[in-house]
């Protein structure tokens, strides 16, 4: 089961690298016409905001209510629940996890599958690649993760593995993102075992 787990997360960890560097190299080769669709989150409506002429794409409308969103016809009682702007992480998210002192988390949701906990959180940071991956590389070095993976470059950073003596699950992924210069997204998954 974690070997599966693990191999699944290796997957997830592969193709999030595979689309951030087709990102990074979309930035640097512009191809002279560009697709852009600008999603908001719109006060109690649901609805999206598009560019005219913009490709078709299919996404799930959002609400917003005093600070939380989720998904339209979501149940809140599923035990998930997002939090975007804010600063907070999940409950249930190991609490030394570091964040960049600019960060702003853009998703945070926790939940429960089958009695054990997860979290996911979605953030941003104007520090520099550097700065963000020696935050990680040493988080993750103290933990001695087993079964684990890093790839840390000036443009990219994954770094997944297990914690022995927990054996809860991390993956961290990142990069800069095309849209925003000076900006790295980073998303990072949590699973206790």
């Amino acid at each position: 089961m974690v070997k599966r787990r693990s191999y699944v997360l290796a997957c997830a960890a592969l193709a999030m690298m595979v689309a951030l560097s087709a990102c990074s190299s979309a930035a640097e080769e512009p191809t002279g016409e560009t697709e852009k669709v600008d999603t908001e989150v719109s006060s109690g409506t649901g609805e999206q905001a598009t560019n005219e002429g913009a490709s078709e794409a299919t996404t799930s409308a959002v609400t917003e209510t005093e600070g939380t969103t989720a998904p339209a016809g979501s149940d809140s009682d599923s035990g998930e629940e997002a939090t975007a702007g804010t600063n907070e992480l999940p409950e249930n998210l190991p609490s030394d996890f570091p964040l960049p002192e600019d960060a702003t988390i853009r998703l945070a949701n926790s939940g429960e599958n089958e009695g054990k906990q997860s979290a996911m959180v979605i953030f941003t940071t104007e520090q520099d690649m550097q700065t963000v991956s020696e935050l990680y590389k040493d988080y993750f070095d103290a933990k001695k993760l087993t079964n684990a993976g890093q790839t840390i470059d000036d443009k990219n950073i994954i770094i997944q593995g297990t914690d022995p003596e927990t054996q809860d699950v991390w993956s961290l992924i990142g990069g800069a993102l095309a849209s925003q210069e000076g900006v790295i997204e980073l998303t990072l998954s949590w699973t206790e075992s």
